[in-house]
């Protein structure tokens, strides 16, 4: 099919919203290009991995023990781990709109940098899950948490809105859409991509205003009252820019905090001020104990109890704390109109594998280790990114090119390529958050019993 109106308007939405924050039309109008050179060379720009297109092996599905591990598995004894708080209000959602960053994405980089033909990741990425294709347009070995979340409702995988621009297939937006893009940042920042999340919010009104005003088959309007409006994680590319431009922890706390904060935040005001009633944000993850954080930036530490870099986890628990006291500011504050603000804290849930991985059938030689990476004490190297290749200058070898591929038990890692998390982990985390154990608000807040999840396919 032509591409939809939608798909003309996130291109003419793009171009003019970048040019109220980029300042200039013209430099915007050259960001557009750049997208347009990325189509045509079917290469992804900016974003510092080799996103060389050349075909891979075929994916092999994971299985492991932790599709065995219950989901009470993880810890029960966390503050905010109590008691099912019910509500009369809610009502359990039919379609899911999705807001972030890479952690999230399921194709919208693919869609908009790729062409359509082209994986933008090479193998080993997707290996741990048949998706159909295209498949390697996750950060992931296999399924994130909103894959996980879309299995529990019974939904398809949501399908993200660039699918809008591609000539021949109809995208299924039934039960909601995905915003999400990979390099994403919460304040306006075009350092990978030009997708921050104030993009994202006008590129779900743009496609809400579609849904009212058109016969096609986007999501059902009688969908919209009781959908639900998540933005698992978005900010840690701020902070990750930011250290690579060389700021301290604590300038980041000072200068780039705020500014992420705020735009979170003004997104969760304009998603309840268009509509939205029910809205979950997640935290943000233990950032020190990235392998690509503790590889370019680890140094002599100081080093927490887990080994992770506790000045840079120190910025997320202060993100954290203030997100937490600012949302929940606004869930008094909507309180009369029924609003829900479910808080999710991913930072606890994560941890919690990083200070006991073989409870939860991770290998704990293996915690702090990228399973798809090359090299050092963090199998980690920034110059060459999981599924690429290139020359290194090894030391005591010289100069060798190098493959990089995946380990063969994904399954014993928490983290897949230095930055993102594996299947395994997802997993885990998105059972903890359905079953209300690492809900913050409402305390406890169990979406598998109150909207009776089946876990079956996790």
């Amino acid at each position: 099919m032509a591409v939809s109106i939608t798909g003309r308007l996130l291109l003419q939405l793009l171009l003019l919203f970048l040019a109220s924050h980029v300042g200039d039309l013209t430099e915007a109008a050259q960001i557009i290009q750049l997208i347009d050179d990325a189509n045509q060379s079917h290469h992804v720009v900016g974003t510092g991995h080799n996103f060389s297109t050349t075909a891979g092996s075929q994916p092999h599905v994971e299985s492991d023990a932790h599709s065995n591990l219950s989901i009470n598995s993880l810890s029960t004894t966390a503050p905010n781990s109590r008691s099912l708080l019910t509500t009369n209000s809610f009502t359990c959602p039919q379609a899911f709109f999705i807001f972030g960053d890479s952690l999230s994405d399921t194709g919208n980089v693919q869609f908009v940098f790729s062409g359509y033909n082209q994986s933008i990741l090479n193998y080993p990425y997707g290996e741990s899950y048949n998706f159909t294709e295209p498949g390697r347009d996750r950060f992931c070995d296999g399924r994130l948490l909103i894959d996980f979340l879309a299995q529990a409702f019974g939904f398809p995988f949501f399908e993200p809105i660039a699918l809008q621009l591609h000539p021949t297939l109809t995208p299924d937006y039934t039960h909601g859409v995905n915003f999400a893009y990979a390099g994403a940042t919460a304040r306006p920042d075009i350092t990978l991509v030009p997708f921050f999340l104030q993009l994202q919010l006008d590129q779900f009104f743009v496609y809400k205003t579609a849904i009212l005003n058109s016969a096609q088959p986007y999501t059902p309007v009688s969908f919209l009252p009781t959908a639900a409006y998540i933005i698992p994680e978005i900010g840690a590319n701020d902070f990750y820019n930011s250290y690579n431009r060389g700021l301290s922890p604590q300038d980041v706390i000072d200068m780039i905090l705020p500014q992420s904060l705020s735009s979170l935040i003004s997104a969760v005001e304009q998603l309840h001020d268009g509509g939205a009633r029910t809205i979950i944000v997640g935290n943000h993850s233990p950032q020190g104990c990235s392998p690509i954080m503790l590889t370019k930036f680890g140094g002599s530490g100081p080093f927490d109890s887990n080994g992770c870099l506790d000045e840079y986890n120190n910025v997320t628990r202060v993100f954290n704390a203030r997100l937490q006291q600012a949302l929940t500011n606004l869930q008094q504050s909507y309180a009369a109109d029924g609003t829900l603000i479910i808080q999710y804290d991913g930072f606890s849930a994560i941890t919690e594998l990083f200070t006991d991985p073989a409870r939860y059938g991770f290998d704990p030689n293996k915690k702090l280790k990228a399973c798809c990476g090359f090299g050092g004490v963090y199998n980690c190297n920034p110059d060459v990114f999981c599924g690429g290749s290139g020359e290194l200058s090894l030391p005591g070898v010289g100069p060798q090119f190098v493959r990089v591929d995946s380990a063969p038990d994904p399954q014993d890692y928490i983290v897949w390529d230095g930055i993102h998390l594996t299947q395994a982990t997802h997993r885990l985390i998105t059972s903890s958050f359905l079953t209300g154990q690492y809900v913050i608000s409402p305390p406890g807040f169990n979406l598998k019993e109150l909207c009776n999840l089946d876990f079956s396919q996790f």
